[in-house]
């Protein structure tokens, strides 16, 4: 019987997330936008913690 083989799930693959993105997809903008954004005049904290946890 022909059936398709699947990638072996312990393998590690690498690919560009800007490939998988089409030119047109609107989380661009998106991502466009929020980059744009000062964010701590919203209140957002963007600053690392000094004991090198993660914010």
């Amino acid at each position: 019987m022909k059936y398709i083989h699947g990638k072996d799930r312990e393998q590690v693959e690498m690919f560009c997330l800007e490939q998988a993105i089409e030119k047109n997809n609107e989380v661009r903008l998106i991502d466009l936008f929020v980059s744009q954004v000062d964010l701590k005049t919203y209140g957002f904290k963007t600053g690392h913690i000094e004991n090198g946890l993660r914010p």
